[in-house]
């Protein structure tokens, strides 16, 4: 009964996490830990550009971002969200850090997009 009554727990426990996690979605998922980063680990953007970053972060802002050109902005047109997400995903692939440091000024896409 003890053991039935864990592994419910525990399953309860990992699907309400899961939820949790699909119900961000892909764009909240993306500004968090590709953009925006939090107290404990900074965001992937910040140690892309600060030449921190290992190859699977390297690797990961680059999916990230991928995913996010991928994505129907909320508002805006569809050709200002085009240029802005292209400008980005031309800037991984290049690893241009400076044009990565352009292509990433949030305020400019949060004002037309958000």
């Amino acid at each position: 009964m003890k053991l039935l009554l864990k592994t419910s727990c525990i399953l309860v426990t990992t699907f309400t996490l899961h939820c949790n996690v699909l119900a961000d979605g892909p764009f909240e998922e993306i500004m968090k830990k590709g953009f925006k980063g939090s107290k404990t680990e900074p965001a992937l953007l910040k140690k892309v550009l600060g030449g921190s970053a290992t190859e699977a972060e390297k690797a990961k802002l680059k999916e990230y971002i991928s995913k996010l050109a991928s994505l129907k902005p909320e508002k805006g047109t569809a050709e200002s969200w085009k240029g802005k997400t292209t400008a980005l995903v031309k800037a991984m692939e290049k690893d241009d850090l400076k044009a990565l440091k352009e292509a990433t000024n949030c305020k400019a896409c949060h004002k037309v997009h958000k």
